[in-house]
């Protein structure tokens, strides 16, 4: 049988022996094909069907699954004379907090123009998730920063696409305001701990104002093999407690700071755990079921600061985690006409946080989404079924 052609994110590589423990815990039963090939059996991916969750990187112990990502092509157009800016992630900086200024002087040196944390992004995403709620009533919104999360209500739970909710992720937020509000006309990249964040790239939703999904993986061993780092280059606008949405739970830290703890916020995360909430999140809208305030999802169970998009030393031990509580610390204030300043009551705080984005119009952060569940109607077998695919190895 000819192999199977396999055409996106993920991919199986030659080290696969057909074990099955990528079909055992990916969320998404038709993701996986099983191949009969001249040296035996492999998985592989099916691009159309896989959300990008990482899962299947989680259970495989062979090594035989990797991933595509825009690091090559990034450095390739930099060498060209392309001009490009760089938006980094808030998980950047407590992955490599000796290394990230210095990776990114390297890129500066290589040509890319302005550098801008998703940090700022992310305080964007608070004010326009608040502003959103409260203003239209939308209680049970569930958070769309993690691709995964919306690939797999898009394709999936189509009935759930109407709770996600309607203003972009952080990233989104940072590439819309330096294109409409820093007036940036060159391409953008990503600096990223996600390898699914390139869908959201993709998606027509988002404009293609982004151009790169770089994921810190691939671009932390090519500046190491390629020594591409240099004097250390600063972020060029000040953030507050965005940084801490890679963590989990950042989110709903984020709407406590502005709206108090007595609002019940639903946080899961996951690859075992988010997509079984996601379907019983279903069945409680449409029992009309109470619902949250809202719903803090993430794909990662340790969150973006471990992303799939990570080394893999970096996710052995908790010193990403402590560096991130010190970055934590770090974006409150004790400024009283701040934001983000500690000693002031939380709606003291959105007060100044609208006061900041004033000039900001809500309607330029608005996302929209699809149902992309058209073909992807998956008919469970019965008991029955199963024992006969057991037994004879084909589907009845």
């Amino acid at each position: 049988m000819a192999e199977f052609e396999q055409n996106g994110l993920v991919y199986t590589n030659d080290k696969c022996i057909g074990c099955n423990k990528c079909i055992s815990q990916c969320p998404v039963l038709t993701a996986n094909r099983a191949v009969e090939t001249e040296d035996g059996q492999r998985i592989y991916v099916d691009g159309s069907k896989c959300i990008g969750c990482g899962a299947c990187f989680d259970s495989c112990e062979h090594e035989a699954r990797e991933f595509k990502d825009d690091t090559e092509q990034l450095m390739a157009d930099l060498a060209k004379g392309e001009k490009i800016s760089l938006l980094w992630a808030p998980a950047f900086a407590a992955n490599y907090p000796n290394e990230y200024k210095k990776i990114l002087g390297g890129l500066k040196r290589m040509g890319a123009n302005r550098i801008i944390s998703v940090s700022f992004g992310a305080d964007i995403t608070t004010w326009g998730y608040i502003k959103y709620i409260t203003e239209h009533n939308f209680l049970g919104g569930i958070s769309q920063p993690c691709p995964a999360i919306v690939n797999y209500i898009e394709h999936y739970i189509p009935e759930l696409i109407p709770y996600l909710v309607p203003i972009h992720s952080p990233m989104m937020c940072a590439a819309v305001y330096a294109k409409k509000y820093m007036h940036l006309t060159e391409k953008l990249a990503f600096i990223s701990p996600c390898i699914a964040k390139k869908s959201e790239i993709s998606d027509p939703n988002t404009y293609g104002y982004i151009s790169y999904n770089v994921t810190f993986d691939h671009l932390a061993k090519y500046a190491r093999q390629h020594n591409i780092m240099a004097d250390p280059a600063e972020n060029e606008i000040e953030y507050g407690l965005g940084s801490i949405y890679p963590m989990p739970g950042g989110l709903k830290e984020n709407v406590y700071w502005f709206c108090g703890e007595d609002l019940f916020i639903r946080q899961i995360e996951g690859e075992k755990h988010a997509y079984h909430f996601l379907e019983d999140y279903k069945e409680r809208v449409l029992h009309n079921k109470p619902l949250p305030f809202m719903v803090d999802a993430l794909n990662c169970a340790k969150g973006c600061i471990y992303g799939t998009g990570i080394e893999e030393e970096k996710t052995k031990t908790d010193d990403t985690l402590y560096e991130l509580q010190k970055i934590r610390e770090a974006s409150k204030s004790r400024d009283l006409r701040s934001a983000w300043g500690r000693n002031l009551t939380p709606e003291k705080r959105l007060k100044n946080l609208n006061k900041q984005f004033a000039n900001l119009d809500v309607n330029d952060f608005i996302r929209h989404y699809t149902d992309k569940s058209a073909g992807n109607i998956v008919v469970r077998p019965d008991d029955k079924q199963l024992r006969e695919i057991f037994d004879t190895g084909h589907l009845p």
